[in-house]
């Protein structure tokens, strides 16, 4: 029987026999193509899992998660026929930038992107949301494929078992990649341009920087930083690890410039994307939505959060006790660790990135010290032969015993079961259809119809694009240009007005000075009709104190749907007010 130096040897030169005939690398290639088809399966199938059967749960019907995810399939359903668009006519009061009706897309390349999935769902099943719904599916099985590659460049042990800490990331990191939106094709092109800096691909990292700026305004922003973040942890490193660095600043930084001098949006851009950053995102001043504020309970992140920040922090006491040196991918990864948790802290809708960047670094923090396990591990299995068939035996039934254990947790475990829950379409979309079918049966192409809340839009317009619309997509839109008509939705829509309320007014009636100047206003039901034009006005049953005002102004408005009288509909989930012409 060979003693285990003999058998390191003769493995290590079989190793070595593979990685230098050609055979044998078409061996290895053939491997990792196996590797990845798995592991896109598996990211397919875990989304698919988190969608369920696509159903609501109180309706039955095919449905997407979030608001804007309708507006993302309905975008990408209508570049066939409409190409980019110039401006968006059914938001009337919302505009992209300070001056002029033009708009600003910041998810154009991923309207692209999601067009063939939403056409082909819709051939297949005249179902636009099912083609939503199998994009981010397979972004997932990308994000995956990318992740097992990222732990294989970086030498990690045991990849496999990772795919269990994977399975128990922060259910909302799941339940936020189940909506339609850019979210996960970012997180896709994020690995991608880590993995091709380490693998020292530096001219593909910038095309890849380049399409980032195209695919989502984000890339502007997470392009940059991810190579800052390299290049910063490479300069700390060794001469070898700093050696080239140049070539990667020149590629990424021209492949950034060049994505945004033929962007097609270049001359609001950055104009649209301060608005985002700033006026949405870290410095609000108004109410926006729930995914721009921190978490308000630390402990209950901390809870969600429990079991990839205890592998994280036992990562790194094993990697400071055993060591070596960080070498500067893993260091890099680190960085990228903190800055996405310190993003997840100032709003929560970075939950949906920081996940998989600290498991990520995790992995990397502890391989050193899991390889230095496995080495004395495999010497004691070694010394005899029946030790050795027992290992053996172990690594063929490892995977999927892996495997089982994962589809145990997603198909089972309180986690998972709320996963789920939480990505389920909430809306009646049958009442929703009926609804827009009635607006579009009896009124004109272009009038305008008055919301009760600025989110609904997107679901509206996914199922009637024959109206307009008055605010939507983000408060900011309608705030940045007009306050005092964004105070004016505010009031209506919560059933405040008649009221008054001191805002900040346009000098002159007009914003093309961009001079305010703060002024008492009086807001009144009738705004509805003279202020910002709707011919109607519809309302569900969470907003019943605007249509109790409308019911009860019939100078105003008529109820017309589902009944005439609104005592007899009023806990219908939308009614329908036509807004009356003044005498």
């Amino acid at each position: 029987m060979p003693n285990a130096p003999t058998s390191t040897a003769v493995t290590n030169a079989a190793a070595s026999i593979l990685k230098t005939t050609k055979f044998g690398a078409h061996l290895l290639r053939g491997r990792l193509w196996i590797e990845s088809l798995i592991a896109l399966a598996l990211g397919m199938a875990l989304m698919r899992m988190v969608y369920g059967d696509g159903k609501d749960l109180s309706n039955k019907v095919t449905g997407v998660p979030g608001n804007d995810s309708f507006f993302h399939i309905k975008m990408a359903a209508m570049i066939p026929e409409g190409g980019l668009l110039d401006e968006l006519p059914w938001l009337r009061f919302s505009w992209f930038r300070r001056e002029g009706d033009a708009y600003v897309s910041n998810h154009y390349g991923f309207h692209v992107l999601l067009c063939p999935f939403v056409y082909a769902s819709h051939a297949l099943r005249d179902d636009y949301l099912a083609g939503g719904r199998w994009a981010m599916a397979v972004c997932m099985g990308l994000s995956l494929v990318l992740l097992n590659l990222l732990l294989l460049e970086r030498g990690v042990p045991w990849r496999v078992y990772w795919l269990i800490v994977f399975v128990l990331l922060p259910f909302q990191f799941f339940v936020r990649h189940a909506y339609v939106r850019a979210i996960a094709p970012s997180l896709v092109v994020m690995l991608l341009l880590i993995l091709l800096m380490f693998r020292r691909r530096y001219a593909w990292a910038g095309l890849t920087v380049l399409a980032f700026t195209h695919l989502y305004n984000g890339g502007l922003i997470y392009g940059p930083v991810l190579v800052i973040l390299f290049v910063a942890a490479s300069l700390i490193g060794s001469r070898e690890e700093r050696k080239g660095l140049w070539r990667l600043i020149v590629c990424t930084l021209g492949g950034w410039a060049l994505g945004i001098l033929i962007h097609p949006y270049r001359a609001g851009l950055f104009e649209f994307m301060r608005m985002q950053v700033f006026g949405t995102g870290l410095t609000p001043d108004i109410s926006v939505g729930t995914e721009w504020r921190p978490y308000d309970n630390v402990w209950w992140f901390a809870q969600m959060s429990g079991v990839l920040l205890t592998v994280w922090a036992v990562a790194l006491c094993l990697r400071l006790r055993l060591g070596p040196r960080l070498q500067a991918p893993d260091l890099m990864l680190t960085l990228a660790n903190f800055f996405f948790l310190a993003l997840t802290f100032k709003a929560r809708r970075f939950i949906e990135y920081w996940p998989v960047f600290c498991l990520l670094s995790a992995a990397c923090l502890s391989s050193a010290p899991i390889a230095q396990f496995k080495i004395r591990l495999t010497n004691v299995f070694q010394r005899n032969q029946w030790r050795r068939f027992v290992a053996a035996t172990a690594y063929v039934f490892a995977v999927p015993v892996i495997l089982l254990i994962v589809f145990g947790l997603v198909r089972f475990s309180t986690l998972w079961m709320l996963i789920r829950k939480d990505a389920r379409c909430k809306y009646d979309l049958p009442a929703i259809r009926s609804a827009m079918d009635f607006l579009k049966e009896h009124s004109e192409r272009g009038d305008v119809v008055f919301a009760d809340d600025w989110d609904i839009f997107p679901v509206y317009f996914f199922f009637n694009d024959h109206n307009h619309y008055v605010a939507g997509l983000d408060p900011k839109f309608t705030h940045e240009r007009r306050p005092d008509w964004w105070e004016r939705f505010v009031k209506i829509t919560r059933g405040l007005a008649p009221t008054e309320v001191i805002v900040n007014v346009p000098v002159d009636g007009s914003t093309a000075s961009g001079g305010f100047e703060k002024k008492s206003i009086h807001v009144a039901l009738e705004d509805i009709r003279d202020i910002f034009g709707a011919r109607y006005a519809i309302s569900d049953a969470d907003h019943k104190a605007l249509a109790g005002k409308l019911a009860a102004a019939p100078n105003l408005a008529e109820l017309v749907y589902p009944c005439t009288q609104y005592s007899e509909c009023r806990d219908a989930p939308y009614v329908i007010f036509r807004i009356r012409t003044p005498a």
